[in-house]
């Protein structure tokens, strides 16, 4: 998954403005400037839900219910859902107050619970196989974050199919690097699925222009996604799959997951 983030360092200094800052044009927040009065909002412009969280570090400003350097909101914002979180005014009125946001989000819902039951279909064609040459703890790339996800060694254009029904939320098809190094990760195509408990599939290093979906799609299990490749932080051609749930700050964590080996669909 691509982390998100955005930090905007502002005095304040006017008597009335509306800031609006977003990432993807997807998430973001604002800020409501009234003299020395601060309000802040958080917006999702999509339908499909998100977390995000925003970290306000200050000087002689205070909340409705506590004074504090550091102020951090999270929410999981759904279908097009705009929310206020905190508003702040200044402690001391005659001295001059200053901000400092950092705004973070990821698709998904934070902590969502992973149906554990379900058994995944092998994401690609029933009549094929694939070696895994990553799995859970990898010490090449899997750890932390993405501990549970499994690389599977395939030819680049090899058709990538659904594990597990779901919507497309986010894409990208657009890139063509890729390589053994972690400067590579922001150029990965990807198709990301949101399924019915709130986690997401992530299909990732797909080919140039290799995306067979639109955002939106609500897909089938066994239906076709793309075309594997070799885009982004990739030492050969192969699919990354995992399922993961979404965290504050912008984070993530997979989780384990079954494969249904005796059919892929």
């Amino acid at each position: 998954m691509i982390k998100r983030w955005l930090s905007v360092a502002v005095l304040s200094g006017m008597s009335f403005l509306t800031q609006a800052y977003c990432i993807d044009d997807w998430a973001c927040f604002e800020k409501i400037k009234r003299g020395k009065t601060i309000e802040y909002w958080l917006s999702n412009n999509k339908p499909y839900p998100i977390t995000s969280t925003l970290d306000v570090d200050t000087r002689n400003l205070k909340s409705e219910n506590s004074i504090k350097n550091t102020y951090s909101e999270t929410r999981v914002l759904h279908a097009l859902a705009r929310v206020k979180i905190l508003t702040l005014s200044a402690i001391d009125a005659n001295r001059s107050v200053s901000n400092h946001e950092s705004f973070y989000w990821t698709p998904g819902i934070k902590n969502a619970k992973h149906n554990d039951s379900y058994r995944y279909a092998l994401p690609y064609a029933k009549n094929q196989s694939f070696r895994v040459v990553q799995g859970f703890n990898g010490g090449y790339s899997h750890q932390g974050a993405s501990r549970y996800a499994v690389d599977f060694a395939m030819p680049i254009g090899t058709p990538i199919h659904a594990a597990r029904e779901g919507q497309v939320i986010d894409l990208q098809e657009n890139h063509r690097r890729g390589g053994a190094h972690r400067r590579y990760a922001k150029y990965a195509n990807f198709v990301t699925l949101l399924h019915e408990d709130g986690t997401t599939g992530e299909y990732y290093h797909l080919q140039h222009k290799g995306v067979a979906v639109a955002l939106g799609d609500h897909v089938q299990r066994g239906q076709l996604l793309g075309y594997s490749g070799n885009t982004g932080f990739s030492s050969l051609p192969h699919l990354h799959f995992a399922v993961y749930f979404a965290k504050s700050h912008g984070k993530y964590q997979s989780v384990p997951i079954t494969f249904n080996t005796n059919s892929n669909k």
